[in-house]
């Protein structure tokens, strides 16, 4: 006896790509001809089942009733034809091209809003799978940023750098003006650089982030204190640090760190994400994202609302600490120059055995 649709979406909301692929193979059949039926072009109505199929398997958990999953795709893929046919009725780019004024039902106007519509589903295809599932999400499914940063498992920042990315690569690939758009103020973080760290009389450490009109004090721990002055200051290590093993391993898997950002601050405990070169975001202690940065030479950057956060901090005995500091970075890398020489000399004695 066939299984199910209710029991199939169980099945497929834990992982089981097998049973939404059952899923699919009942009900593509009513898709493709819903889609047909509403889109000029067979080439057009085909990449829009194609995405309704995967904007179903991403928001599987959305659907309500399993025993309904035939209708829900059915609809999803319904909001998509709509939604193509409002971006194909109207003048398409230079490259695209419409003459100013043309008639956009005739049977040309169809033709080149069709092959213009593949072209963009093959691009969007060939995105990374962060960015990809991002323009979906959002751009299909109109998800807004919060809930696809929600299913994807990751920060709203990191989603906008995500489509910010995917906008770039698409406008590039389909011959578009390749101008940056700038990200909107409300949600640009604030570019920062390291400006020292410094060792405080109660010997903790802090690395001072200067932004144009402000600086963030983070306290973090010796190691960390450590690997930054050390990158800072271009002490040579005798080994590699954790940091610099997992930077290694992302460049051996193909993967690279584009920026770090500090996104929030909670109970006056900063937190950090990893942006990585596909747009994808890795959560991150702020000193072990910053000893990345240095090791990676990529921009630093600190969410607009921790910078504001941190200003009417009142004072406590942190603050008072950090006013009497006067160890920098060149004082802690030469200490930490002495301390491997020393190291170094040690290490030779033994092997002399004296």
């Amino acid at each position: 006896m066939p299984a199910s649709d209710r029991s199939l979406v169980v099945r497929a909301r834990t992982g089981d790509a097998a049973a939404f692929a059952v899923l699919l193979r009942r009900h593509r059949p009513r898709l493709v001809h819903l889609c047909a039926g509403i889109l000029p072009d067979p080439g057009t109505a085909a990449d829009v089942a194609q995405d309704a199929a995967l904007v179903a398997w991403l928001q599987l958990d959305r659907l309500r009733d399993p025993e309904r999953f035939g209708a829900w795709l059915l609809g999803i893929g319904r909001v998509l034809c709509l939604r193509t046919l409002r971006a194909t009725r109207v003048e398409l780019t230079r490259d695209g091209a419409l003459p100013e004024g043309a008639d956009p039902d005739t049977p040309k106007a169809r033709l080149l809003a069709g092959e213009r519509s593949r072209e963009l589903a093959a691009a969007i295809a060939a995105l990374p799978p962060g960015q990809r599932d991002a323009v979906v999400l959002y751009h299909l499914a109109d998800l807004p940023q919060e809930t696809v940063a929600e299913r994807l498992g990751t920060a709203a920042g990191a989603v906008r750098t995500r489509l910010h990315k995917a906008r770039t690569a698409l406008r590039a690939r389909l011959g578009e003006p390749s101008k940056e758009t700038p990200m909107p103020e409300t949600a640009a973080a604030v570019p920062v650089r390291i400006r020292d760290v410094l060792r405080t009389p109660a010997r903790r450490h802090v690395v001072v982030l200067a932004a144009a009109d402000a600086e963030l004090p983070i306290w973090i721990g010796t190691p960390e204190a450590e690997a930054l002055v050390a990158g800072l200051q271009g002490v040579e290590l005798p080994r590699p640090h954790a940091h610099a093993l997992a930077l290694s391993l992302l460049r051996a898997s193909g993967r690279g760190v584009s920026a770090v950002r500090v996104c929030r601050l909670e109970e006056m405990v900063f937190y950090a994400e990893v942006i990585l070169d596909d747009g994808s975001a890795v959560d991150a202690r702020p000193s072990d994202a910053l000893v990345l940065a240095v090791a990676a030479g990529c921009p630093i950057e600190v969410a607009r609302d921790v910078l504001e956060g941190t200003r009417a901090a009142p004072p406590d005995e942190y603050t008072a600490d950090l006013a009497r500091a006067t160890e920098g970075g060149a004082a802690l890398a030469a200490e930490l120059r002495a301390s491997l020489d020393a190291g170094a000399e040690e290490l030779a004695r033994l092997r002399q055995g004296t």
